[in-house]
């Protein structure tokens, strides 16, 4: 992601954003959004000890950390105005005098991302000077809309992430650890150039495939249960996130028969997005195959979610938080799931980017049960054949 380029046109969109919500000055505590206004990448050690904030108002922006990260934040911002807190000055003095010189009379906080402790800190600091207002999703809403950059970084990650799928089949073999496979992930995506993997990945089979945010274990995989992989990289601050549900020989008819429904599920969700539907729209066409099928109490979590600086982020494909009109250029994904406890589960996952005319799935790893079947359409892709 080029920041530099884009951060005139991410604050323009912003400052609009602040005008439309009346509020003259906003601090920005999360890091992603904080990352995606002005470029700067330090993590933060929450909940305890943020890497730093912004603070734009309509007509100067500023990044305020501590001595510990003031190079990179010069380096890597440079259209902000560097402001250092320390203990002898700190970060609600700093941002007081900066309110005061820019005559702002209230201040929208990200109330999501500040701790309790901070805003009380704040609000004792502003009582003469601004009034503090909750900003609600602001930046959120903006990010949901990628820009060409975001794509760029976007495409990269998954097409790690869809090598690094490739790896990873053709590593396992009955008698291997889960954990073996999850330790296997994490260091093909590092020794290709990533930062590391998006969120704990999640390589299990056997009964452990019924348990959705399931832990790898020591449990040794076996050649006639389904073996699913969840899996995600961040490269260049950007994650990707894919699920797939295979055997590696054969598997008892009813597993096989959730496997189809899952698959027809997510197809079907697929091919309806649209912009002008909203996540709960392609959530109901994925639930409806499921509860057609028989398996609707089984499907237990949403279709899907946003996907972009953070692995989990609007727009929600869900029932319950799925409100928001999905528009071109949003980036979600779709994955919907069966589960049968002591048995197994499916969940089949892909990436997709809404586009005028529907969704572009990103995804490139193959969808199939058998993993015979995975290894030989991944041949054929590398061999130049058709699949």
């Amino acid at each position: 992601m080029s920041s530099a380029v884009d951060a005139s046109s991410r604050l323009s969109r912003v400052r609009g954003a602040m005008q439309e919500a009346e509020l003259p000055a906003l601090l920005v505590a999360q890091p992603e959004s904080r990352r995606y206004l002005s470029g700067y990448t330090a993590a933060d050690l929450s909940p305890r000890e943020s890497a730093g904030y912004l603070l734009i108002t309509d007509d100067r922006q500023y990044l305020l950390t501590d001595p510990r990260t003031e190079g990179g934040a010069a380096e890597e911002a440079p259209s902000f105005d560097l402001q250092i807190y320390r203990s002898e000055r700190p970060l609600s003095e700093v941002i007081r005098d900066l309110l005061v010189a820019s005559s702002a009379r209230s201040l929208g906080v990200e109330a999501d991302y500040v701790p309790h402790g901070l805003w009380l800190e704040l609000a004792e600091s502003l009582h003469d000077v601004a009034d503090l207002k909750p900003s609600g999703p602001l930046v959120d809403r903006l990010r949901m809309v990628k820009d060409a950059n975001e794509m760029e970084a976007l495409r990269a990650s998954i097409s790690l992430n869809d090598a690094a799928f490739s790896h990873l089949v053709h590593t396992v073999h009955p008698g291997m650890a889960e954990t073996a496979l999850a330790w296997e992930l994490e260091d093909f995506v590092r020794r290709h150039g990533a930062e590391g993997v998006s969120f704990d990945p999640i390589t299990v089979g056997g009964p452990n495939t019924a348990i959705p945010h399931a832990v790898p274990s020591d449990r040794p995989i076996r050649a006639d249960e389904l073996v699913l992989f969840d899996i995600g990289t961040r490269l260049g601050g950007y994650c990707s996130d894919m699920t797939r549900t295979f055997c590696i020989d054969s598997v008892q008819p009813r597993l096989r028969e959730i496997w189809n429904v899952v698959l027809d599920a997510q197809l079907a969700a697929e091919a309806a997005a649209r912009p002008g539907m909203s996540g709960r729209d392609v959530d109901a066409v994925a639930r409806n195959v499921i509860e057609k099928a028989g398996y609707g109490e089984a499907f237990v979590h949403g279709t899907g979610h946003g996907v972009g600086l953070e692995i989990h982020e609007p727009p929600w494909i869900t029932h319950s938080r799925g409100a928001d009109v999905l528009l071109p250029g949003m980036v979600f994904s779709i994955e919907p799931g069966v589960y049968l406890p002591g048995l197994g589960g499916v969940r089949i996952e892909d990436l997709v980017v809404l586009t005028e005319s529907g969704a572009e799935v990103l995804c490139a790893s193959p969808k199939r049960l058998a993993l015979a079947d995975i290894l030989s359409e991944l041949e054929n892709h590398t061999s130049g054949g058709s699949s």
